[in-house]
């Protein structure tokens, strides 16, 4: 009985080690190597507290000894083994966001390449970012990612990292609705009508921080202080307060707002086949009160990184062609 307290003691003393008392500078370099090492010291401390093996000579002749009730205990520590490997994995990742949350700074990044490989066991996605961290020190490093941010990544695409200023090594992109959640808690969804009815009586100043509010992450353009983009959306807005905004979707967002066109209300203009205003370009003209839509597709060719096997008909050129909805709003 003794021996079976003393492996008993020697298990839960390896959970709180292992859940609430390793250092971050291990589970941040190894998190899931050490996850594997307590699930395995687990199974041997639980099993020994069932079955209190003495010698090696009962575990490999198993079946030529009496077994207790006890000794038949032991087949339970292997789903448990199994099961506290996974609460130590996710419980590493929750330990480190709640670090970023509270010792993280927050960066702008440039993802300069990105790398893939995919089998019928498992898929594997990095990015190499670069940026520099508020004391002005260059870093170039490659980071895993899931598949969500790597589908929402492209070459020399404009993001941000934020890294810990306690333990520099741990940066996560803040790439992908989830993450974006987790990390600022900032909840994106797409942009309506509505909004732009909105953003349409705000004043300059006031229009980036409402299309921020909306989704992650709105930045305005290098050459035009009302041109503002959201490179992980694939959309773009200009704005010319109090006077008109342009919507320009691609992707999920074009056919939220086409949807929304349809619901919210807006009438369609009869065709003016006098007007060639209206018929240029396939445009549409919807009206709501004293609102006025103009809406047209537009296909807009955008570089794409040559090394990008999903598109190697576009890389043949360096070109992707992608169809956005553009959508005007004003006042009569």
């Amino acid at each position: 009985m003794k021996r079976r307290i003393i492996w008993g003691a020697l298990f839960l003393l390896t959970f709180l080690t292992w859940y609430a008392w390793m250092p971050a500078g291990l589970y941040l370099n190894m998190p899931v190597f050490l996850a594997i090492i307590g699930g395995i010291l687990s199974f041997i401390f639980l099993a020994q507290t069932f079955a209190d093996f003495t010698d090696m000579d009962e575990i490999t002749q198993w079946d030529r000894y009496p077994k207790q009730w006890y000794h038949n205990m032991t087949f339970v520590s292997i789903p448990v083994a199994i099961v506290l490997i996974v609460v130590f994995a996710m419980h590493y990742g929750k330990l480190e966001n709640e670090e970023l949350k509270q010792f993280g700074e927050t960066v702008p990044a440039t993802i300069v390449d990105g790398y893939y490989r995919k089998s019928s066991k498992s898929s594997t996605y990095k990015l190499t970012i670069s940026y520099y961290t508020k004391q002005g020190k260059h870093v170039r490093t490659q980071k895993e990612v899931d598949s969500d941010q790597y589908e929402h990544a492209s070459k020399g695409q404009h993001v941000e990292v934020i890294y810990s200023i306690k333990h520099p090594s741990l940066v996560k992109i803040l790439l992908g609705d989830e993450m974006v959640e987790e990390l600022t808690g900032i909840k994106s969804r797409k942009l309506t009508l509505k909004d732009m009815t909105q953003m349409l009586d705000m004043p300059g100043d006031s229009i980036l921080p409402a299309l921020n509010k909306i989704s992650y992450r709105w930045v305005t353009t290098d050459d035009d202080s009302s041109t503002y983009v959201n490179e992980s959306r694939k959309a773009f807005f200009t704005a010319d307060p109090r006077v008109r905004v342009t919507y320009v979707a691609m992707g999920e967002d074009f056919m939220s707002m086409a949807s929304d066109i349809r619901s919210s209300g807006f009438r369609k203009e009869a065709s003016d086949t006098t007007s060639h205003e209206k018929e240029e370009g396939g445009m549409s003209i919807y009206t709501k009160g004293d609102l006025k839509l103009v809406v047209h597709a537009k296909t807009i060719e955008r570089e794409v990184d040559q090394s990008d096997n999903s598109a190697v008909v576009a890389a043949a050129v360096g070109l992707n062609k992608e169809v956005a909805l553009v959508i005007t709003m004003f006042r009569n």
